[in-house]
């Protein structure tokens, strides 16, 4: 009897989660359905999608050339202060995305190497240059952890194998430990990715909202819902909606394909 009581209450509590959580974007989704022909004939909003794609392709690459050895370093090395100094690289994952959006509009206003950037023509305030340093900085912390968590998890053993029969340090890492983690590297890439898609407050902060410029999907929703267009907005968050559950699905076959592969 009570097992049972227990049973009904997890199926209460994830009933009411799964509620909370689905019923707003369904709502939504609702709403803006009917608006995204109209949000697709829109030039502004396809200016938005096309600066979105763009930049979060761009900072996602950014971001996985920079994590891997990072995570790597991390995860295979240790070192007096290791503690402190993973806590130190993940500390953006814990801030506010307006709050690393100051930083680094302090960053690029008053530091000499973006002031001399500036001075040869690479602006990052108010650019398209400073919507992927945005994303890149709020989604490189999350990166590195994915991956880090990743190689934790990997087997030394076929490495140390590699290294024996000749193989050297950066061919054991490309043929032998990549492929290991083949699964959360490709969820790394797409997580990432959707994040950056996403992005708003750091992104506004740095490079600002400017329509036809600066302005990527979430910057659209805001400047639409701030004129008062709602429904141009629920489409435009439709659409996010849309990517961003194609994206979950595509992880979601992709790492069933790893698990019959490693089966």
């Amino acid at each position: 009897m009570k097992d049972k009581v227990c049973s009904s209450i997890f199926v209460i509590f994830f009933i009411i989660v799964f509620t909370i959580i689905l019923s707003p974007l369904i709502l939504l989704m609702i709403r803006g359905f009917p608006t995204i022909l109209q949000c697709l004939s829109s030039e502004e909003v396809i200016f938005s999608i096309k600066m979105s794609i763009k930049t979060s392709i761009i900072s996602t690459f950014i971001c996985l050339i920079m994590a891997l050895p990072t995570a790597y370093f991390l995860s295979s090395k240790d070192f007096k202060g290791k503690n402190i100094v993973s806590l130190l690289i993940y500390m953006p994952m814990c801030l506010p995305h307006l709050v690393s959006g100051i930083a680094l509009l302090l960053l690029c206003s008053n530091t000499l190497l973006f002031n001399w950037l500036s001075v040869n023509g690479i602006d990052f305030v108010f650019t398209k240059k400073g919507i992927v340093l945005a994303q890149v900085y709020v989604n490189l912390p999350f990166m590195i952890k994915i991956l880090q968590e990743a190689f934790d998890e990997r087997n030394n053993k076929m490495e140390l194998v590699a290294r024996t029969l000749g193989c050297s340090k950066i061919k054991s890492f490309f043929y032998v430990t990549l492929p290991l983690i083949k699964g959360g590297l490709v969820a790394s890439i797409i997580i990432t990715w959707c994040r950056a898609l996403g992005e708003f407050g750091a992104v506004m902060m740095v490079a600002g909202t400017t329509r036809m410029k600066t302005e990527i999907m979430p910057t659209a929703i805001f400047l639409n819902v701030s004129t008062g267009d709602l429904d141009l907005a629920l489409g435009i968050a439709t659409i996010l909606i849309i990517i961003s559950v194609v994206s979950t699905l595509i992880f979601n076959m992709l790492n069933r394909k790893n698990v019959r592969g490693i089966r």
